[in-house]
Protein backbone atom coordinates (compact mmCIF):
# COMPACT_ATOMS: atom_id res chain seq x y z
CA UNK A 1 0.00 0.00 0.00
CA UNK A 2 2.82 2.41 0.74
CA UNK A 3 3.86 2.47 -2.93
CA UNK A 4 0.36 2.78 -4.31
CA UNK A 5 -0.17 6.47 -3.59
CA UNK A 6 2.91 7.73 -5.54
CA UNK A 7 2.05 5.47 -8.50
CA UNK A 8 -1.54 6.74 -8.45
CA UNK A 9 -0.33 10.35 -8.27
CA UNK A 10 2.05 10.01 -11.21
CA UNK A 11 -0.69 8.42 -13.28
CA UNK A 12 -3.05 11.28 -12.48
CA UNK A 13 -0.56 14.06 -13.19
CA UNK A 14 0.37 12.52 -16.53
CA UNK A 15 -3.24 12.08 -17.54
CA UNK A 16 -4.07 15.31 -19.31
CA UNK A 17 -3.29 18.85 -20.41
CA UNK A 18 -4.49 21.64 -18.13
CA UNK A 19 -7.09 24.03 -19.42
CA UNK A 20 -6.67 27.77 -19.22
CA UNK A 21 -7.87 29.18 -15.92
CA UNK A 22 -10.80 30.94 -17.59
CA UNK A 23 -12.31 27.52 -18.38
CA UNK A 24 -12.57 26.52 -14.72
CA UNK A 25 -12.42 29.86 -12.84
CA UNK A 26 -11.98 28.28 -9.41
CA UNK A 27 -10.10 25.15 -8.38
CA UNK A 28 -12.08 22.00 -7.68
CA UNK A 29 -9.82 20.95 -4.80
CA UNK A 30 -8.50 20.50 -2.29
CA UNK A 31 -9.40 16.92 -1.38
CA UNK A 32 -11.28 16.65 1.89
CA UNK A 33 -9.47 14.38 4.34
CA UNK A 34 -9.24 13.74 8.05
CA UNK A 35 -6.89 11.78 10.31
CA UNK A 36 -8.62 8.62 11.54
CA UNK A 37 -6.10 7.43 14.14
CA UNK A 38 -7.73 6.59 17.50
CA UNK A 39 -4.81 8.28 19.28
CA UNK A 40 -5.15 11.61 17.45
CA UNK A 41 -8.93 11.58 17.68
CA UNK A 42 -8.77 12.16 21.43
CA UNK A 43 -8.71 15.81 20.33
CA UNK A 44 -9.64 17.88 17.30
CA UNK A 45 -8.58 16.45 13.93
CA UNK A 46 -8.59 19.05 11.13
CA UNK A 47 -10.67 18.40 8.04
CA UNK A 48 -9.30 19.83 4.80
CA UNK A 49 -11.81 21.89 2.81
CA UNK A 50 -12.04 24.63 0.18
CA UNK A 51 -11.50 28.19 1.47
CA UNK A 52 -14.43 29.80 -0.39
CA UNK A 53 -17.46 30.52 1.84
CA UNK A 54 -20.90 29.59 0.54
CA UNK A 55 -22.60 32.45 -1.29
CA UNK A 56 -24.98 34.57 0.74
CA UNK A 57 -28.42 33.00 1.08
CA UNK A 58 -27.35 29.60 -0.29
CA UNK A 59 -27.09 26.23 1.42
CA UNK A 60 -24.46 23.53 0.82
CA UNK A 61 -24.56 19.91 1.97
CA UNK A 62 -21.49 17.65 2.14
CA UNK A 63 -21.02 13.94 2.77
CA UNK A 64 -17.48 12.62 3.31
CA UNK A 65 -16.62 8.96 3.95
CA UNK A 66 -13.27 7.35 4.72
CA UNK A 67 -12.67 3.61 5.23
CA UNK A 68 -9.41 2.83 7.04
CA UNK A 69 -7.32 -0.13 8.12
CA UNK A 70 -4.98 0.20 11.08
CA UNK A 71 -2.64 -2.17 12.89
CA UNK A 72 -0.22 -0.93 15.54
CA UNK A 73 1.27 -3.22 18.18
CA UNK A 74 4.14 -2.05 20.32
CA UNK A 75 5.47 -2.69 23.81
CA UNK A 76 8.04 -0.53 25.57
CA UNK A 77 9.11 0.44 29.06
CA UNK A 78 6.51 3.22 28.92
CA UNK A 79 3.36 1.62 27.46
CA UNK A 80 1.65 -1.26 25.66
CA UNK A 81 -0.23 -0.29 22.49
CA UNK A 82 -2.56 -2.57 20.55
CA UNK A 83 -4.64 -1.08 17.73
CA UNK A 84 -6.22 -3.58 15.35
CA UNK A 85 -9.31 -2.28 13.63
CA UNK A 86 -11.02 -1.17 10.48
CA UNK A 87 -12.93 2.07 10.71
CA UNK A 88 -15.52 3.91 8.66
CA UNK A 89 -15.82 7.65 9.30
CA UNK A 90 -18.86 9.42 7.87
CA UNK A 91 -19.00 13.22 8.13
CA UNK A 92 -22.20 15.13 7.35
CA UNK A 93 -21.89 18.91 6.95
CA UNK A 94 -24.41 21.69 6.33
CA UNK A 95 -23.23 25.24 5.48
CA UNK A 96 -25.21 28.43 4.97
CA UNK A 97 -24.14 31.76 3.51
CA UNK A 98 -25.11 34.11 6.32
CA UNK A 99 -23.66 37.22 4.66
CA UNK A 100 -21.32 38.18 1.85
CA UNK A 101 -18.09 36.17 2.36
CA UNK A 102 -19.38 34.67 5.64
CA UNK A 103 -20.68 31.15 6.15
CA UNK A 104 -21.79 29.29 9.26
CA UNK A 105 -22.34 25.57 9.59
CA UNK A 106 -22.71 22.34 11.53
CA UNK A 107 -20.84 19.08 11.07
CA UNK A 108 -21.35 15.73 12.74
CA UNK A 109 -19.21 12.62 12.41
CA UNK A 110 -20.34 9.01 12.73
CA UNK A 111 -17.85 6.23 13.43
CA UNK A 112 -18.04 2.49 12.81
CA UNK A 113 -15.29 0.31 14.34
CA UNK A 114 -14.90 -3.43 13.86
CA UNK A 115 -12.35 -6.18 13.22
CA UNK A 116 -12.78 -5.89 9.46
CA UNK A 117 -11.88 -8.15 6.56
CA UNK A 118 -8.72 -6.67 5.00
CA UNK A 119 -6.03 -8.10 7.32
CA UNK A 120 -5.14 -11.01 5.02
CA UNK A 121 -5.04 -8.80 1.95
CA UNK A 122 -2.83 -6.21 3.67
CA UNK A 123 -0.34 -8.85 4.87
CA UNK A 124 -0.14 -10.46 1.41
CA UNK A 125 0.18 -7.15 -0.40
CA UNK A 126 2.94 -5.90 1.91
CA UNK A 127 4.78 -9.22 1.54
CA UNK A 128 4.59 -8.97 -2.26
CA UNK A 129 6.16 -5.51 -2.18
CA UNK A 130 8.63 -6.40 0.63
CA UNK A 131 7.22 -3.62 2.82
CA UNK A 132 6.97 -5.54 6.08
CA UNK A 133 3.84 -6.22 8.11
CA UNK A 134 4.65 -4.62 11.50
CA UNK A 135 4.26 -7.99 13.32
CA UNK A 136 0.67 -8.27 12.05
CA UNK A 137 1.06 -11.89 10.89
CA UNK A 138 1.61 -12.98 14.52
CA UNK A 139 -1.87 -11.79 15.57
CA UNK A 140 -5.27 -13.29 14.69
CA UNK A 141 -7.06 -11.70 11.74
CA UNK A 142 -10.36 -9.92 12.00
CA UNK A 143 -9.82 -9.10 15.69
CA UNK A 144 -10.83 -5.75 17.15
CA UNK A 145 -8.77 -3.82 19.71
CA UNK A 146 -8.17 -0.13 20.49
CA UNK A 147 -6.25 -0.01 23.77
CA UNK A 148 -3.29 1.84 25.25
CA UNK A 149 -1.95 0.72 28.63
CA UNK A 150 0.81 2.21 30.75
CA UNK A 151 3.73 0.06 31.87
CA UNK A 152 2.35 -0.04 35.42
CA UNK A 153 -0.90 -1.59 34.18
CA UNK A 154 -3.10 1.53 34.11
CA UNK A 155 -5.48 1.65 31.13
CA UNK A 156 -5.06 4.97 29.33
CA UNK A 157 -7.33 4.38 26.34
CA UNK A 158 -10.05 1.80 25.73
CA UNK A 159 -12.40 2.43 22.81
CA UNK A 160 -15.29 -0.07 22.65
CA UNK A 161 -16.31 -1.62 19.36
CA UNK A 162 -19.02 0.55 17.84
CA UNK A 163 -21.54 -0.51 15.18
CA UNK A 164 -22.50 3.08 14.29
CA UNK A 165 -22.24 6.04 16.61
CA UNK A 166 -21.75 9.83 16.62
CA UNK A 167 -18.29 10.97 17.73
CA UNK A 168 -18.50 14.77 17.71
CA UNK A 169 -20.44 17.85 16.69
CA UNK A 170 -18.66 20.86 15.21
CA UNK A 171 -20.04 24.39 14.95
CA UNK A 172 -18.03 26.67 12.66
CA UNK A 173 -17.82 29.95 10.79
CA UNK A 174 -15.67 30.90 7.79
CA UNK A 175 -14.79 34.41 6.66
CA UNK A 176 -13.48 35.09 3.17
CA UNK A 177 -10.76 37.73 3.50
CA UNK A 178 -9.50 37.82 -0.10
CA UNK A 179 -11.24 36.37 -3.14
CA UNK A 180 -10.18 36.58 -6.78
CA UNK A 181 -9.40 34.68 -9.95
CA UNK A 182 -5.72 34.30 -8.96
CA UNK A 183 -6.21 33.27 -5.35
CA UNK A 184 -8.37 33.09 -2.24
CA UNK A 185 -7.59 33.48 1.46
CA UNK A 186 -9.99 32.86 4.35
CA UNK A 187 -10.14 32.33 8.12
CA UNK A 188 -12.12 29.64 9.93
CA UNK A 189 -13.03 29.14 13.59
CA UNK A 190 -14.91 26.26 15.22
CA UNK A 191 -15.90 24.51 18.40
CA UNK A 192 -15.74 20.72 18.65
CA UNK A 193 -18.12 19.03 21.09
CA UNK A 194 -17.35 15.31 21.64
CA UNK A 195 -20.42 13.06 21.75
CA UNK A 196 -19.01 9.53 22.04
CA UNK A 197 -18.52 7.71 25.35
CA UNK A 198 -15.24 5.88 25.89
CA UNK A 199 -14.55 3.20 28.47
CA UNK A 200 -11.30 5.02 29.35
CA UNK A 201 -9.93 8.23 27.82
CA UNK A 202 -12.46 11.03 28.28
CA UNK A 203 -12.76 13.92 25.80
CA UNK A 204 -13.77 17.53 26.34
CA UNK A 205 -14.87 20.44 24.17
CA UNK A 206 -12.10 22.03 22.06
CA UNK A 207 -11.77 25.18 19.96
CA UNK A 208 -9.71 25.63 16.80
CA UNK A 209 -8.74 28.33 14.33
CA UNK A 210 -7.05 28.17 10.95
CA UNK A 211 -6.13 30.08 7.80
CA UNK A 212 -6.53 28.54 4.35
CA UNK A 213 -6.24 29.51 0.73
CA UNK A 214 -5.05 28.80 -2.80
CA UNK A 215 -3.00 30.46 -5.53
CA UNK A 216 -2.88 29.82 -9.27
CA UNK A 217 0.55 29.22 -10.79
CA UNK A 218 1.39 28.21 -14.39
CA UNK A 219 -1.69 26.10 -14.92
CA UNK A 220 -1.63 24.66 -11.39
CA UNK A 221 -3.48 25.50 -8.20
CA UNK A 222 -1.45 25.50 -4.99
CA UNK A 223 -3.43 24.84 -1.80
CA UNK A 224 -2.45 25.52 1.80
CA UNK A 225 -3.80 25.50 5.34
CA UNK A 226 -2.32 26.15 8.82
CA UNK A 227 -3.88 26.36 12.26
CA UNK A 228 -4.05 25.20 15.84
CA UNK A 229 -6.46 23.74 18.38
CA UNK A 230 -6.78 23.25 22.10
CA UNK A 231 -6.68 19.78 23.66
CA UNK A 232 -8.80 20.13 26.80
CA UNK A 233 -7.86 17.25 29.05
CA UNK A 234 -10.13 15.35 31.40
CA UNK A 235 -8.84 14.02 34.71
CA UNK A 236 -8.09 10.51 33.41
CA UNK A 237 -5.88 11.74 30.53
CA UNK A 238 -4.37 14.97 31.89
CA UNK A 239 -0.92 13.44 32.50
CA UNK A 240 -0.57 11.93 29.00
CA UNK A 241 -2.15 14.58 26.73
CA UNK A 242 -0.66 17.84 25.51
CA UNK A 243 -2.68 21.02 25.90
CA UNK A 244 -2.63 22.06 22.23
CA UNK A 245 -1.91 20.81 18.73
CA UNK A 246 -0.79 22.48 15.47
CA UNK A 247 -1.54 21.33 11.94
CA UNK A 248 -1.00 22.19 8.30
CA UNK A 249 -1.50 21.13 4.69
CA UNK A 250 0.25 21.78 1.38
CA UNK A 251 -1.27 20.60 -1.89
CA UNK A 252 -1.17 20.91 -5.66
CA UNK A 253 -4.00 20.56 -8.17
CA UNK A 254 -3.67 19.94 -11.91
CA UNK A 255 -6.77 20.48 -14.07
CA UNK A 256 -7.20 17.71 -16.66
CA UNK A 257 -10.19 19.26 -18.36
CA UNK A 258 -13.14 21.38 -17.38
CA UNK A 259 -14.76 19.80 -14.33
CA UNK A 260 -11.98 17.29 -13.56
CA UNK A 261 -8.68 17.67 -11.65
CA UNK A 262 -5.99 15.55 -10.05
CA UNK A 263 -4.88 16.58 -6.53
CA UNK A 264 -2.04 15.61 -4.20
CA UNK A 265 -1.70 16.82 -0.61
CA UNK A 266 0.67 16.43 2.30
CA UNK A 267 -0.83 16.91 5.77
CA UNK A 268 0.82 17.03 9.17
CA UNK A 269 -0.19 17.52 12.79
CA UNK A 270 1.78 17.77 16.00
CA UNK A 271 1.34 14.92 18.44
CA UNK A 272 -1.42 14.89 21.04
CA UNK A 273 0.01 12.24 23.39
CA UNK A 274 3.24 12.98 25.24
CA UNK A 275 6.04 11.42 27.31
CA UNK A 276 5.99 7.96 25.69
CA UNK A 277 9.22 8.33 23.64
CA UNK A 278 7.73 6.06 20.97
CA UNK A 279 6.83 7.22 17.46
CA UNK A 280 3.93 4.77 17.21
CA UNK A 281 2.28 6.43 20.20
CA UNK A 282 3.44 10.02 20.60
CA UNK A 283 4.84 10.72 17.14
CA UNK A 284 3.58 13.42 14.78
CA UNK A 285 1.17 12.02 12.14
CA UNK A 286 1.86 12.91 8.51
CA UNK A 287 -0.08 11.69 5.49
CA UNK A 288 0.12 11.74 1.71
CA UNK A 289 -3.25 12.02 -0.05
CA UNK A 290 -3.79 11.62 -3.79
CA UNK A 291 -6.99 11.56 -5.79
CA UNK A 292 -9.31 13.11 -8.34
CA UNK A 293 -12.08 15.65 -7.91
CA UNK A 294 -14.79 16.64 -10.35
CA UNK A 295 -17.94 18.66 -10.84
CA UNK A 296 -20.92 17.60 -12.95
CA UNK A 297 -22.90 19.92 -15.20
CA UNK A 298 -25.85 19.57 -12.84
CA UNK A 299 -23.78 21.09 -9.99
CA UNK A 300 -22.71 18.06 -7.97
CA UNK A 301 -19.12 17.98 -6.75
CA UNK A 302 -17.44 14.60 -6.10
CA UNK A 303 -14.03 13.32 -5.07
CA UNK A 304 -12.23 10.01 -4.76
CA UNK A 305 -8.84 9.56 -3.10
CA UNK A 306 -6.49 7.50 -1.00
CA UNK A 307 -4.52 8.46 2.11
CA UNK A 308 -1.23 6.83 3.17
CA UNK A 309 0.81 7.40 6.32
CA UNK A 310 4.22 8.85 5.55
CA UNK A 311 6.62 7.74 7.00
CA UNK A 312 5.19 4.40 8.18
CA UNK A 313 6.35 4.83 11.81
CA UNK A 314 3.82 6.97 13.61
CA UNK A 315 0.26 7.08 14.94
CA UNK A 316 -1.40 7.64 11.54
CA UNK A 317 -3.87 5.21 9.98
CA UNK A 318 -2.11 2.69 7.67
CA UNK A 319 -4.27 3.63 4.70
CA UNK A 320 -7.66 5.17 3.95
CA UNK A 321 -9.86 5.06 0.86
CA UNK A 322 -12.11 8.12 0.80
CA UNK A 323 -14.94 9.59 -1.23
CA UNK A 324 -17.12 12.68 -0.97
CA UNK A 325 -20.19 14.24 -2.55
CA UNK A 326 -21.56 17.78 -2.15
CA UNK A 327 -23.91 20.29 -3.72
CA UNK A 328 -24.91 23.91 -3.24
CA UNK A 329 -28.63 24.65 -3.28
Amino acid sequence: MRRLAPIFLLTCLAGGTPLPLVGQLLPLGPLGTEEGSPLQRLGYTPMIEAPEPVEQGRLRTDVWMGYSNIFEQDSSTMAILYLDTERLLTALTVRYGLADQLEVGLRTTFETDWGGFLDGFIVGFHDALHLGTRNERNFPRGVYSETLQSADGRMLLDIPRNAVGPTDLRVFAKWGVVSGSRGTFSLRALTRIPTRRLTVGSERTDVAGMAMGWLSWRGWYLHGMAGGATVRRAADTRDVLRSRTWFGMLGAERPFREGLSGVVELTGQTQILRSFHDNDISGAPTNLIAGVVGRTKSGWRWELGMQEDLPPRGPSIDFTVQLALSRTW
